[in-house]
């Protein structure tokens, strides 16, 4: 058995509480070093045939993600830019003639967002003053957007973070006129405020047909990154 030195118990407890301050320093810190290298994302497609007869195909490309260092320098915002493009295509399946025509066909693109600690309720931090009511993102650069029932708003948008929700917000939505159809939203800003922890950002695409006797939804995610 090893007996302790005077001091050691001391200064082990030292070390153990200046590595949980330097962790938590570079927490809040952090979002002003992050690297503003874009990050493209893979590719994403899927397929799939329909009861009556119809091949529906979805694919998700030009992902791409680049964090920003933000131009306030606050340990509680980040900044950053995304784009995507989606497109959905309709199709008889193989070997199949179809037994129903197709009734609508509906693209859909939308950005989620994720705060993990919303330090927005009123708290300061040695600055004097509390940051708001609610943790905020938003998005700009992405025409005939909408939120929630309101009417469209452009060229930005407003959301309402909590922590350890997703926000979802659209990037765009296309009715079908004819088989195929695509959305393309390059670049479009993207800021959160009232976010002390880490902010983590997905594209996900759906693609909803209809039939008089079928009704065929696919979904794609593209990788989550950090903003």
């Amino acid at each position: 058995m090893f007996t302790k030195l005077p001091g050691q118990t001391s200064r082990r407890v030292g070390a153990v509480l200046i590595a949980a301050v330097t962790a938590a320093l570079s927490a809040l810190v952090g979002a002003g070093g992050v690297s503003a290298a874009p990050t493209p994302l893979v590719t994403k497609y899927d397929h799939l045939v329909t009861d009556d007869g119809w091949r529906i195909e979805l694919r998700a490309s030009e992902l791409v993600v680049n964090p920003m260092s933000n131009i306030a320098n606050s340990f509680a915002s980040r900044e950053g830019w995304v784009s995507a493009r989606v497109a959905g295509l309709i199709t008889p399946a193989r070997g199949r003639t179809p037994s129903q025509p197709v009734s609508s066909g509906v693209l859909e693109q939308f950005l989620v967002v994720g705060c993990q600690i919303d330090v927005s309720d009123g708290a300061t931090f040695g600055f004097g003053s509390s940051i708001g009511p609610n943790a905020n993102v938003t998005i700009s650069g992405q025409p005939g957007a909408s939120v929630g029932g309101s009417a469209s708003v452009s060229p930005s948008i407003s959301s309402k973070l909590k922590p350890g929700r997703i926000t979802e917000i659209s990037l765009g939505k296309k009715t079908l006129q004819t088989n195929r159809a695509s959305i393309r939203a390059k670049r479009v800003h993207l800021r959160v405020d009232g976010c002390a922890g880490p902010v983590t950002v997905r594209v996900i695409v759906r693609f909803s047909v209809s039939t008089p006797t079928a009704d065929d939804t696919l979904n794609l995610y593209s990788t989550r990154m950090w903003l």
